[in-house]
């Protein structure tokens, strides 16, 4: 993202709206009581992978915010801990949104200058970032010594701080880490994780979306435990939706007042109901994704609100509401912002025609596709193997595609809601792309014997998709 690209869109971190991850902060839990004990066998290391929405800075801040901000007082041993929240994204343009004690947050135009490629901001700007986590350990250093003095010094202190300190742990927080520039992330290990991952008590989470960095420390390689987020189940959507009316219902400020009358005015079996049977609407919708969920079961919300203020049915209101296209290209737009403007639509074409590959594609695979959807013959240099290779080097580099189990998959997050979108606004291209695959895959399963028994699968799947869309005849070439 350059800085003339508008602001990726996050929801405001609230604690009383945080649902789930249990999972993750058990490991983040365990992982400490082990640094605590001395263990033989520590992780040093935890990183949280997931797809754009998946909550990951949520994650991080609850984290920070919450789970890290209490002192252990189980025995053995008591502890207590230090973390430090440093976010490789810019923080919410939002008002609500504030800077909370020991957090550090890039910069719009720190994002500029790194992809610049300008080694000298990336040593100015750890400069300032060693300094600022000198501030909050309470270590003393000249702001004027070199970028490796500085982190020799910083090691050496620290090292200090937790032989003097015995109880004390650390807890280094980075978000977005592998959405960052490659080249500063290695200064990043050189002059700040290395050196403290080698420390004792001292414990390194990470989040990020898309490839992996591969580290060279072999504390960030191989004393490390790896986590994939997943979407929501049904009941967590149905507690993500129940905790934000619970929230309106009380009177918070930022939210309409009007949205009293679904929460404070039913029952609990109604506001149960009402909770459920919108969580199924939102997952069928988007997947489970927990910003998806949000901007999905806000317009559900609003327009149960209405309809209700007007004196309707809540049954009856929570089977007639849908969602309208309008708010799905919303949902888009939203998950689309990590792409740079000047790639934008571009990929949004791109994204369109490989949707509807839920299992992932090939190279060789793309130009069907996208000769389908622009409804044009396969011919000419834009469909040629090196062009398809630019779209793809495009998609990884936004980390909105990745190479799983021998395919390039997308984003399931993004996937999801842009094939809902297709299948809303353009149904005939949406059942064309879907026809397309069926008789592409029939084709290479006749063409490839070897293959056979995958691509028969892969048709099958896309004559299925069909079949169930109701209402419509299913015919193939």
């Amino acid at each position: 993202m350059t800085q003339t690209d508008p602001p990726v869109y996050q929801a405001v971190y609230k604690a009383d709206l945080f649902v789930n991850r249990e999972k993750e902060i058990e490991t983040v839990t365990k992982a400490l009581e082990n640094i605590a004990r001395g263990d033989a066998e520590q992780v040093r290391t935890i990183v949280f992978q997931g797809e754009r929405g998946l909550g990951k800075s949520w994650l991080a801040l609850h984290l920070h915010r919450s789970v890290l901000k209490q002192t252990s007082s189980d025995p053995p041993p008591a502890y207590r801990i230090l973390s430090l929240l440093i976010c490789l994204t810019p923080p919410p343009k939002d008002k609500e949104f504030q800077v909370g004690e020991r957090e550090w947050y890039i910069t719009s135009n720190d994002i500029s200058q790194i992809e610049s490629g300008d080694e000298r901001h990336y040593e100015h700007l750890l400069q300032e970032l060693l300094a600022w986590i000198a501030e909050q350990l309470d270590i003393v250093r000249t702001p004027y010594a070199s970028l490796r003095d500085l982190s020799a010094w910083l090691a050496q202190d620290v090292r200090k701080k937790l032989e003097s300190e015995r109880d004390l742990i650390i807890c280094l927080i980075l978000d977005s880490v592998f959405e960052a520039n490659r080249g500063f992330l290695d200064y990043l290990e050189r002059y700040l994780l290395a050196a403290f991952a080698a420390l004792p008590r001292v414990l390194i989470i990470m989040t990020g979306r898309g490839r992996p960095y591969l580290w060279k420390s072999p504390y960030l390689r191989l004393e490390r435990e790896d986590q994939s987020l997943t979407p929501f189940s049904l009941e967590q959507v149905a507690e993500q939706i129940r905790k934000s009316l619970q929230k309106s219902s009380q009177g918070s400020p930022q939210e309409s007042p009007q949205d009293t009358l679904i929460a404070a005015n039913l029952s609990d079996e109604e506001f149960r109901q009402l909770a459920e049977k919108l969580a199924k609407k939102v997952i069928n919708l988007g997947g489970g994704y927990p910003l998806t969920n949000e901007l999905l079961a806000r317009a559900f919300v609003d327009q149960v609100r209405d309809r209700l203020s007007k004196g309707d049915d809540l049954e009856q209101t929570i089977n007639d509401v849908t969602i309208d296209d309008k708010v799905l290209e919303g949902v888009a737009s939203r998950l689309l912002e990590v792409i740079p403007e000047k790639w934008r639509d571009e990929l949004r074409e791109v994204l369109n025609a490989l949707c509807v590959l839920k299992d992932g594609f090939r190279e060789h695979e793309m130009p069907y596709f996208l000769a389908e959807l622009r409804n044009t013959e396969l011919k000419g240099p834009e469909y040629t193997i090196a062009a398809m290779r630019g779209l793809r080097d495009l998609l990884l580099e936004t980390n909105l595609g990745r190479w799983q189990d021998a395919r390039y998959v997308l984003d399931e997050a993004v996937r999801t809601v842009l094939e809902q979108l297709l299948k809303s606004q353009k149904r005939e291209v949406w059942r064309r792309l879907h026809e397309r695959a069926v008789n592409l895959y029939e084709d290479w399963a006749k063409r490839y014997p070897n293959s056979r028994q995958y691509f028969e699968q892969r048709a099958e799947y896309h004559r299925g998709v069909l079949a169930e869309d109701v209402g419509h005849s299913v015919s193939f070439a």
